[in-house]
């Protein structure tokens, strides 16, 4: 059995109508070639916004029934496509990084929260998510989609932690969605660390990845595009470009896949009552 998976990419702006008319661009372009699941980038309601600790900020963010949420439904259901559609979610005066997964017939099947907001100023200086989001809350939960295959999100940092793909594995994902922004100091990861997810837990990786600049989004901050889909040897098998608005998809072969995870054995021969030290608090 193979499914056509895709993942989407474009250039961010504050006022999310721009934001669902790419949705809306992307899903029909997916639809019209037999994409049967879409995701897309990280925040895909609106801008990348911690470069900045401008209060304003927090008026982006919408909770789950709002303008952006309820428009990617329509256009999910109108295409008749299962979509990941990420947005920054206001839930009571809480702000999450967030993401949906919505059915064909525009129902939302899950929602996931990222795991790990990080103090990235190291990395990516005048960045602060720490101030903009809070840690999700909700552990790495997974759905079973109408194609027969069952499908998990973790969010850009998260893929850093091994283990929130390996949860995400162990409650039953076969496809993983990573939606993320990133920038070209960080490339020389971008590609190592989503092959090693894909191959670690034998999965397929689809890496929906902003690109460009955001309109209104930081002065300078331009982001590398180049999303992914990886198979579970981790070989690309799509890969968009750095530049433009951009929809890549690819075949996964599920049967090859489910395959694999019997002949590798990696979840068989895990050894939990050794790995305690992974659920130790920090040093």
């Amino acid at each position: 059995m193979k499914i056509r998976a895709g993942a989407g990419q474009f250039a961010g702006s504050r006022n999310w109508e721009d934001n669902l008319a790419a949705v809306g661009r992307l899903t029909q372009t997916a639809a019209d070639n037999g994409v049967q699941m879409i995701g897309f980038h990280e925040l895909a309601s609106t801008i990348y916004p911690p470069f900045s600790k401008d209060p304003a900020l927090f008026k982006l963010a919408e909770p789950d029934n709002g303008a952006s949420v309820t428009a990617a439904r329509e256009i999910a259901r109108r295409n008749k496509v299962l979509m990941v559609f990420p947005f920054y979610e206001n839930e009571d005066g809480r702000y999450y990084n967030s993401a949906v997964v919505i059915a064909p017939d525009g129902e939302v099947l899950m929602k996931y929260r990222k795991s790990h907001v990080p103090d990235s100023i190291g990395l990516l200086p005048g960045a602060t998510e720490r101030d903009l989001f809070g840690p999700g809350d909700q552990g790495f939960p997974t759905v079973q989609t109408p194609f027969g295959v069952r499908l998990g999100v973790i969010i850009c940092y998260d893929r850093n932690m091994p283990e929130s793909a390996r949860c995400s594995a162990l409650n039953g994902a076969e496809i993983l969605y990573v939606p993320v922004t990133t920038i070209s100091r960080l490339r020389p990861w971008w590609e190592l660390l989503l092959r090693a997810r894909a191959v670690e837990n034998m999965m397929f990786v689809c890496a929906p990845s902003r690109v460009g600049i955001d309109k209104g989004g930081a002065p300078g901050a331009v982001y590398i595009g180049e999303s992914l889909i990886v198979d579970p040897t981790g070989e690309i098998i799509a890969h968009a470009g750095a530049e433009a608005e951009e929809l890549v998809w690819a075949d996964l072969d599920l049967d090859l896949m489910r395959k694999q995870r019997e002949t590798w054995g990696f979840f068989k021969e895990r050894r939990p009552e050794l790995y305690t030290p992974i659920t130790r608090g920090n040093a």
